[in-house]
This record gives C-alpha cells, sequence and structure tokens, in this order.
C-alpha cells in the first residue's frame, strides 16, 4: 500500500510536504496572532468612542482643552439660566413646569457631569496613563485571561453602542417633533405664533424666519452638550469600571496558579500583592471621580423618571402616538444607564470577593513564613470590597437598582 501510495511522486517530495506543513502551522500561527490583536484593537472601541465625545468638548483626561470647554460651560450656564426664568414665568402652569422641569434637568445634569469631569481630570488621567498597558496582548498569557479581558470590555462597547445612538435618536426625535409641525404651521398660516423645541426663554423673541432659525441654532446646541458631556462621561465611567473589574478577574486567575504550588518564588507572590495594591488604588481613583457623579444621576434620574413617566400618561391621554414613543424609549434610556452604573457597582463588588476567596482557599498554609505574611496582608485587605458610591451615602449595586425600581413604581 505505501508503494502504491508513493508511486508516481517526484523523489524528494516528501520534504516538500514537510515544508508545506511547517508553512501551513507558520500561517495558522500568525493568524492566531492576528486574531488576538484584533480582538484587543476591538477591545479599544469602547475607550475610543469616549475620547471623541470627551474630546469634542475639551474634557479627555489625557487632552484638556480649556479653548473648547469654557465656551460649552458658558453656554450650559446660559441655558440653565434661561430655563430657570422660563419657569418662572409660567409657574402657574402645571403641565408646563413639569415639562420644563423634564427638558431641563438633563441639561443640569449634563452641566454637572461636564464640570466634574474636567475638575477630576488630572486623577483621572493617572487612571488612564496607569492602565494604559494593559490593553497589549503581551500582558496575558493564558487563554482565559484573554477571555477575562475581552469579555468585560466587550459590555463597555455594548453599553456604549446602546446609550450612545439611542441618546441621539431621542434628542433629534424630540428636537424635530416640536420644529417641523411648527414651521409647517407657519407656512400654512402665518399669523400662528412660533414655538422653540425646548422650554427656555429665547434670546431673540422669534418674531419671523431668521429670528427662529437662530433660537433653533441655539438650542441645538444643547444637544451637542448633552452628548458629549452627558453620554461621555456615562461612557468614560463604563470603559474604567469594566476594565478595573476585569483585572480583578484576571488576577484572581493568576492567584490560583501562583498559589496552587506552594513552592511559589517570594518574587512573584511580591509581584501579586503589588497588583493587588495598583488594583485597589485605581478603584480608590474611580470612586473619588465618580461618586458625586453617581449620586446626582440617581437623584436626577428619579425626577425625571417621575416627570416622563407624567408626560408619557398626559399623552396618552390626548393620543399622541410620537410623543408616547420618544417618552418611551427616554424611559429606557434611562433605566439602562442606571442598570449601567449599578453593574459595574455589582462587578466589582464580586470580583474583589472572588479574590479574596481564591486566596483563601488556595495552600497558604503550606507556604513558607515570608510568604505566609504577605498572603494573610493581602487576605486582610481583600477582605473589603472594592465598591463604587452615590456621594458616600450608598453603595451602588444592583440591590441599589432594585430599590430604585421599587422606590419609583411604589409612588
Amino acid at each position: 500500500m505505501s508503494e502504491y501510495l508513493t508511486q508516481g511522486r517526484p523523489k524528494g517530495s516528501h520534504i516538500g510536504i514537510k515544508n508545506s506543513d511547517i508553512a501551513y502551522r507558520f500561517i495558522g500561527r500568525l493568524n492566531a496572532i492576528i486574531l488576538k490583536v484584533t480582538d484587543f484593537t476591538n477591545a479599544m472601541k469602547a475607550i475610543t468612542w469616549s475620547k471623541r465625545l470627551l474630546g469634542y468638548s475639551g474634557i479627555w483626561p489625557l487632552k484638556v482643552r480649556d479653548s473648547l470647554f469654557l465656551p460649552f460651560l458658558f453656554y450650559g450656564c446660559l441655558y440653565s439660566i434661561l430655563g430657570f426664568l422660563d419657569l418662572t414665568d409660567f409657574i402657574t402652569d402645571f403641565h408646563y413646569v413639569l415639562t420644563n422641569i423634564m427638558e431641563n434637568m438633563l441639561m443640569f445634569m449634563t452641566l454637572t457631569k461636564f464640570v466634574i469631569c474636567r475638575m477630576k481630570c488630572q486623577s483621572l488621567s493617572r487612571f488612564l496613563i496607569e492602565t494604559e498597558n494593559d490593553y497589549t496582548v503581551d500582558n496575558y498569557k493564558t487563554k482565559e485571561e484573554r477571555l477575562i479581558f475581552m469579555k468585560y470590555n466587550k459590555i463597555a462597547s455594548r453599553f456604549i453602542t446602546i446609550t450612545f445612538p439611542w441618546m441621539t435618536f431621542v434628542l433629534v426625535l424630540h428636537y424635530c417633533r416640536s420644529v417641523i409641525p411648527n414651521i409647517l404651521m407657519v407656512m400654512a398660516n402665518s399669523s400662528i405664533e412660533y414655538k422653540l423645541p425646548y422650554k427656555i426663554k429665547p434670546l431673540v423673541k422669534p418674531y419671523d424666519a431668521k429670528s427662529y432659525a437662530f433660537d433653533c441654532i441655539h438650542q441645538f446646541f444643547g444637544i451637542t452638550l448633552i452628548l458629549s458631556g452627558y453620554v461621555g462621561t456615562d461612557c468614560l465611567l463604563a470603559c474604567t469600571g469594566f476594565h478595573l473589574t476585569g483585572q480583578l478577574a484576571i488576577l484572581k486567575c493568576r492567584v490560583k496558579e501562583l498559589l496552587k504550588y506552594t513552592d511559589g518564588s517570594q518574587g512573584r507572590i511580591r509581584q501579586m500583592i503589588l497588583r493587588h495594591y495598583r488594583l485597589i488604588r485605581l478603584a480608590d481613583i474611580l470612586e473619588d471621580s465618580f461618586n458625586v457623579v453617581i449620586f446626582l444621576h440617581l437623584v436626577g434620574s428619579t425626577i425625571l423618571l417621575c416627570t416622563s413617566s407624567y408626560q408619557m400618561l398626559f399623552s396618552l391621554a390626548e393620543l399622541e402616538k410620537i410623543y408616547i414613543f420618544t417618552f418611551l424609549i427616554y424611559v429606557c434610556l434611562l433605566l439602562c444607564t442606571l442598570f449601567g452604573y449599578c453593574y459595574i457597582g455589582e462587578c466589582l463588588i464580586e470580583e474583589s470577593t472572588n479574590l479574596c476567596e481564591a486566596i483563601y482557599h488556595c495552600n497558604w498554609y503550606e507556604l513558607s513564613t515570608i510568604n505566609l505574611q504577605s498572603i494573610c496582608i493581602c487576605m486582610v485587605r481583600a477582605r473589603k470590597p472594592l465598591q463604587l458610591t452615590g456621594a458616600k451615602f450608598c453603595v451602588v449595586s444592583l440591590c441599589t437598582f432594585t430599590d430604585f425600581l421599587f422606590l419609583n413604581c411604589s409612588r
């Protein structure tokens, strides 16, 4: 049989077969490397989108541009003042007051996030610089570590792909559903008064097409500020929070491998402890930078959810389908963003707790005295889970989200 198989084969062809096998193996390994690099490049998409959104208004922590920040800050303050003045003019109209609060509360939350993000740029830049090397393939030796890294970064990417497009859609739809019908009515009957899309006091009273176009353009800039300051800050929190959670999960895997054998070197254990200390420090930076943002988001979301629900019920009574559709998506976005905040906090608590359990269940009692002391110190610190809070008042977790739903649904 072997003679039959080799019959007619050129002499030395087995060398060619071996060379082709080597070539195929080389190509396979090269494709695997390219695939890994591609996966890690995709993991950078979330941080890239945050950079674009925050960079548009000049508050990207690694590249702060006050030449953009100050005009946006001036516009946001002017917008909020005009909204308050408009509220005082129609304070007796209950429906108008709730609509004004719903629209201007979002701008107030945006302005607050915008300013806090600028104030915390220095600490956030340290976080981003220290985690920059985490996005390289060579830092992860096993397939499990790479999968964990990709898992949490994909969650951050999905959060951004949900919030940014849908928030843009809702804001533009809410803007157009007020502008376009008003323009059509004025074109049909010139005696009808111009109505602006948002409830703020106009800079110039719209008495003709030019003044109306000026006020509409002025209010449209509010959409860009919301997308940059509000959505951009949420995206940055998602990127940094899920990245930190992934690094905790990766450290847990390394602890299991390192302490599986009692003859582990003292240098590797020291490296593990230093890495754990680094993650604790990064978690403190994250908590210090975003605890006020989270608290304001909890309070603001409560107000927005109540006012939006009222507007949706009012539109349902008036049979205004496009209003109902807009408010329904808006409420879903509010809950989705809040769920993202709470899920980040839950993941941090869970992974830091799992790290403590991984250290406890290893054979630490068989280590040398020096290594045992180091592991005990690490274990004591790991007993306190890393967490995010709302202005230090409450711990943010999935329990916070369920309490929020219960509080609002019971009213």
